[in-house]
């Protein structure tokens, strides 16, 4: 125990001397991870711009305006006539996210008893204005759809009561769990912060063992671990989980609940699962150390390989539907895992051994990085004995 501290303690005041390593312990956190806060702080879109295009003029799509005026997510900044070219109307009006066109004799054929259209132009570069300004239109046309077949039964002497139930035979209630008022702080922020924690471990972790051979150490370490590579990889594998760990414990325990981000008793039952990753995370970081010993090329085959987790994750675009090869690829980062794990535990709150599953795929990660770092260390000792 006393050699797995020395070289705890050794590589401590190593990693001190490493300019690249207080910049991801302290810059990264306490940096990065408030201006991604702050760019989420708001969580949720208060409106969206639009604008409309009534070519009809009427009293019914005057109403159908006013009820867009009063629909709190919407809000009409321009009334464009019949001069603005449709297919430049975002070209001219850059803070339009969407307009509403009413085409003419839209009233009259209505009453006529055809079926007309608004048509809803959206700028679906933005993928959230887009689906919003849908979303609105859709609860819009279907109450002002039922209150105008409203209206006819009961001309028709219906009774009110059994009209309502003609015009909506079948209710369709919304019941949003989880994450019930669509706050992107909530959604992103933690998805954000973990991911960055993978990275944070593991680029530390990538120059571990290949830093001790570019600067001649190797033999010393050795001489240290009196031999002992089990003693080597604890050692330094001891210092990396500690350092992960306490940014995770900040990240879940101070700077989320800062942010709005509730903490829970899931999330403090969760706890364990992060040291685990965390562990995974500098288990990998130092079997690339001792693949690769120029520190160079284990940073860049680090940050490759960490860098596209968040994409691959199934966080932003489900992973059943990616092409096969990249669905693959995604179980290969232990993030994948990690975030599955962290849905159902800490979001869902759903009980602990549907999770399960996920901690033992990031068990076997860090088996295999075990696995081989011991080996590779093997393979250098041997090596240095014969010199």
């Amino acid at each position: 125990m006393n050699i797995i501290f020395k070289i705890f303690k050794r590589e401590f005041l190593l990693l001190k001397k490493r300019p690249s390593a207080w910049i991801l312990t302290l810059a990264i956190p306490i940096i990065i991870f408030t201006y991604l806060g702050a760019i989420y702080f708001q969580g949720t879109i208060d409106h969206v711009e639009i604008g409309v295009l009534d070519h009809d003029n009427s009293e019914l799509s005057q109403k159908i305006i006013q009820q867009l005026k009063a629909s709190p997510k919407l809000k009409i900044i321009k009334y464009l006539d019949s001069e603005d070219a449709i297919d430049r109307v975002f070209i001219d009006n850059p803070d339009i996210k969407g307009f509403y066109y009413f085409p003419k004799d839209f009233s009259k054929n209505i009453f006529l008893g055809s079926q007309e259209k608004i048509i809803v132009y959206t700028n679906s570069s933005n993928i959230v204005y887009g689906n919003l300004i849908y979303k609105e239109a859709a609860t819009l046309i279907n109450t002002v759809s039922a209150g105008i077949n409203l209206n006819r039964l009961k001309i028709k002497g219906i009774p009110q009561n059994k009209a309502m139930n003609m015009v909506m035979p079948i209710r369709v209630i919304s019941k949003p769990l989880y994450n019930p008022y669509y706050n992107y702080l909530q959604y992103l922020l933690p998805g954000l912060t973990t991911v960055l924690l993978q990275m944070i471990v593991f680029l530390l972790a990538a120059r571990s063992i290949n830093s001790e051979i570019s600067n001649n150490r190797i033999s010393e370490l050795f001489s240290i671990a009196k031999g002992s590579i089990l003693k080597i990889v604890l050692g330094k594998l001891l210092l990396y989980t500690l350092i992960g760990f306490s940014i995770g414990l900040v990240t879940l325990v101070f700077f989320h609940p800062f942010m709005g981000i509730p903490f829970s008793n899931s999330t403090l039952s969760f706890f364990p699962v992060v040291l685990i990753f965390v562990m995974t995370n500098a288990m990998l970081g130092m079997m690339v150390s001792c693949m690769f010993d120029k520190e160079a090329i284990a940073m860049d085959i680090s940050f490759v390989y960490n860098s596209p987790a968040f994409v691959f994750s199934g966080f932003t675009f489900p992973i059943m539907a990616m092409p096969a090869f990249d669905a693959w690829y995604a179980q290969l980062i232990p993030y994948t895992h990690f975030l599955k794990a962290y849905t159902k535990w800490v979001d869902m709150e759903v009980p602990h051994h549907f999770s399960f599953n996920h901690i033992i795929a990031i068990l076997i990660f860090f088996i295999i990085g075990y696995t081989i770092t011991v080996i590779l260390l093997m393979l250098k000792q041997k090596k240095i004995v014969l010199a």
